[in-house]
């Protein structure tokens, strides 16, 4: 009687069992890949909208202090104008603004922030 070739039970489960742990660290690759990816892209939008209001605010002259805030989708953004007295040698009829911009949100429980500031000149 001739041997039959094939694979035995015991091979076939070591197979199955060896494919599923490589699809699951493959699905958990590509799962943190596609989360990176939103992040990366929410951080994009937030950049996009402070540097659109540090622009709008540090454009206005002349120059005041305060501060304004609002929503755009789901991004908060808050501009403050703020003198800088940090300056000695800069000549009395010009002024020295520090404008800041700060956008906030909230992904998957975690709270993200993106800011950006400037410094502007201005007549007093």
């Amino acid at each position: 009687m001739g041997r039959q070739r094939g694979f035995s039970l015991l091979e076939v489960l070591v197979a199955f069992a060896i494919l599923g742990m490589s699809l699951g660290i493959l699905y958990q690759a590509f799962g943190s890949s596609l989360r990176n990816l939103s992040v990366a892209g929410d951080y994009t939008r937030a950049m996009i909208i402070a540097e659109s209001r540090l622009a709008e605010a540090a454009n206005r002259m002349p120059l005041e202090p305060g501060s304004e805030a609002g929503e755009e989708e789901s991004y908060h953004w808050r501009v403050r104008v703020t003198p800088w007295e940090d300056v000695e040698d800069l000549p009395k009829t010009f002024k020295l603004w520090l404008v800041e911009a700060e956008v906030s949100w909230g992904t998957g429980g975690h709270a993200r922030s993106y800011r950006l500031s400037t410094l502007r000149l201005s007549d007093k």
